[in-house]
């Protein structure tokens, strides 16, 4: 049986028994659980979640909005597409910290202070949310994910009564800023999350969006009020990890910024020779590294056109990654001076206008421009005989 429908069948087993406690006790306890940093890129931003603790009743369950099946058909194509969906289930409070503990990643414990009857209509709303034609929903990073379904259901609940502090209202990031610090010891996924996302990921957050994040939840709840008093007991720590050393792999500035001296270095000796009426064949390099841009350019653009997820859309990134890269890579010694020239202009707009484009452009992509620009200048050169 896969994981998946274990994980469904024992949150079925959980449903029916929250459902038929029907009420809580007085004693019952209302809790947002928030979860550390992992591995994996898809665990890297944290994870929220609620718990729902009534000993009396003998309910200590999680309410998880962030389960998905890795086990989909179609699974990477459906998630690139945008179309791949994400369930709230129902998990055993247990289960869930052993889970993270497993996965070492820390696990804090905020108890919200609310009244009883907004402890119920919470419970309620939950339950009802977990029902199988409710608990499925189409996933959106920065809108709609584990943690901003959680900030919305508490604010459902509580009505005008819950205050956020709207400590980010001054100085707003942008969404990139705001996933930029997690992304630290995860070069190349940011490298990649800056090639695939555009426009709409430099947008300012408003101190509601910044939510989407599980530690600004976290933050937010902290700081919030509900009838003028406290919204969250202090902070708990119910599990903390502990260190892994982990090995340091180059960078994409250290590779690409030693490809662009490679690439000067290999155009100035092919000039060089051509002084020297010697011929040199850079044909295999260029043929790579054209490929290699037309690849880029052709999924930014596909990303772009059918992509479901907004955050591709707009990407200016098509400026450097070109889609007449691939005209340049089958036409290679005979490519139209015009279009090597149209790609030459895209590439000094974004060198020369970077603080003016609407988009911010990872540091490595200015070593690849860079390097695409000499090759293409020498190419006119050589096809003007020059």
């Amino acid at each position: 049986m896969k994981l998946y429908r274990i994980v469904i069948f024992f949150s079925v087993l959980l449903f029916v028994n929250a459902v038929n406690a029907q009420h809580l006790s007085d004693s019952a306890q209302v809790s947002l659980l928030t979860c550390g940093a992992g591995n994996q890129l898809y665990s890297t931003f944290g994870h929220s979640a609620i718990r729902i603790c009534d000993t009396e009743n003998n309910i200590d369950i999680v309410f998880n909005y962030g389960t998905f099946d890795f086990s989909t058909k179609n699974f990477y194509f459906k998630f690139s597409h945008g179309t791949l969906m994400y369930m709230l289930s129902v998990n055993s409070f247990r289960d869930f910290l052993q889970s993270y503990k497993y996965e070492n990643r820390s696990v804090y414990e905020q108890k919200l202070n609310l009244v009883h009857h907004e402890k119920e209509k919470l419970f309620l709303l939950l339950i009802e949310n977990s029902k199988p034609q409710n608990r499925n929903y189409r996933y959106d990073f920065f809108k709609d994910n584990c943690s901003t379904r959680i900030r919305d259901i508490l604010q459902k609940t509580t009505g005008e009564n819950l205050k956020f502090s709207n400590q980010n209202t001054k100085g707003n990031k942008t969404f990139r800023q705001l996933i930029y610090p997690y992304l630290e010891k995860m070069q190349w996924s940011k490298f990649g999350i800056d090639i695939l996302l555009g426009m709409p990921t430099d947008a300012c957050a408003t101190n509601a969006d910044y939510m989407f994040l599980p530690c600004e939840l976290l933050k937010n709840v902290d700081t919030a009020t509900i009838n003028g008093t406290k919204f969250a007991s202090p902070i708990e720590i119910l599990y903390q990890s502990h260190e892994v050393s982990s090995s340091n792999p180059l960078s994409p500035n250290q590779i690409f910024f030693t490809f662009m001296a490679l690439s000067i270095l290999l155009s100035i000796w092919e000039l060089y020779m051509r002084l020297k009426n010697r011929k040199i064949n850079m044909k295999i390099f260029d043929r790579i590294f054209f490929a290699s841009m037309a690849l880029l350019s052709v999924i930014i653009l596909l990303m772009w056109i059918f992509s479901l997820h907004y955050p591709v859309r707009n990407n200016l990134n098509i400026l450097w990654l070109n889609p007449l890269y691939l005209y340049i890579f089958i036409k290679l010694e005979k490519s139209n001076f015009y279009i090597i020239l149209i790609c030459i202009i895209c590439n000094m707009t974004v060198l020369c206008g970077q603080y003016f484009i609407p988009q911010h452009f990872n540091t490595a992509f200015f070593a690849i421009i860079t390097a695409a620009t000499v090759r293409l200048i020498m190419m006119t050169a050589k096809n003007l005989k020059i």
